[in-house]
């Protein structure tokens, strides 16, 4: 049986004789797992459809669950982001994340519209990665049904405090007041700005999720709070984002290297 779908490149897979098992997250169909036949031989404009992070409409022919692509025509081709191996490096740890997280079998629209969202800034320079990085980690997890719960302290209610502790395990908040003032074992300090920017990722409608304004370094605490409750929920690692740390560990590194330098 034929079917039609639009989706995102976000995996691939090289089998034997050039042939390839791509991963789609499609608008129709969610996570689709589909074999590209001799793709050497069906010419150039198909690779191109076909390729990673390449956003196609696709026509599918499905047997017995196992999905093959008979045609595929670029929608669009995220050729500026492979110019920049941070960003890719980022680009192939959300796509991880979304075949670990977006649905099979089902509608993913939103699902595909955040991550071609997320892409087409880091393409254009529009957010920084260590923005949309954590955008990415809350808000899919929010859809997937992880989402936090971030109205107020747990115990009385409080939405605004002097200071909140945040639970990575539990997804709660503890007020200052609560905690008397200690962060508890298994909580950790979570800053006025981090909280407001979860919230507004977590709660808005979603042509507004981008829409906030934050510091390096105050990006930078998000992303180590969003990737430590994402790590905690899911209870597993990501070889994709390993690599992603020690690639920008490496340019920072680099980087003092070259600040260390002075002409002589």
């Amino acid at each position: 049986m034929q079917t039609t779908a639009t989706g995102l490149v976000i995996g691939e897979k090289i089998l034997s004789n050039d042939n390839r098992l791509i991963t789609i997250l499609t608008a129709e169909l969610g996570v689709v797992h589909a074999f590209v036949k001799s793709i050497k031989k069906l010419g150039g404009s198909m690779a191109a459809s076909t390729d990673l992070f390449t956003y196609s409409s696709f026509v599918l022919f499905s047997n017995k669950e196992k999905y093959s692509v008979n045609s595929a025509e670029t929608l669009h081709l995220f050729y500026h982001l492979r110019e920049d191996l941070e960003k890719t490096a980022l680009a192939s740890y959300l796509a991880q994340l979304a075949e670990q997280l977006c649905p099979e079998g089902e509608g993913a629209q939103e699902y595909l519209q955040l991550f071609l969202n997320c892409l087409h800034l880091l393409e254009t320079d529009k957010r920084t990665p260590d923005f949309v990085k954590p955008v990415f980690e809350l808000r899919l997890l929010t859809m997937a049904g992880f989402m936090p719960d971030l109205v107020g302290c747990q115990e009385c209610g409080e939405y605004q405090a002097e200071s909140f502790c945040f639970s990575p395990s539990t997804g709660t908040l503890l007020c200052g007041k609560c905690s008397h003032g200690v962060v508890p074992q298994g909580y950790i300090q979570i800053g006025t700005a981090q909280l407001a920017a979860m919230r507004h990722i977590i709660y808005s409608e979603n042509k507004r999720i981008f829409q906030f304004k934050m510091s390096a370094e105050g990006l930078a605490c998000l992303g180590r709070i969003t990737e430590l409750y994402l790590l905690t929920q899911l209870e597993k690692s990501f070889p994709s984002l390993d690599f992603y740390h020690r690639l920008r560990d490496f340019g920072l590194s680099v980087q003092n290297m070259q600040t260390d330098v002075t002409p002589t």
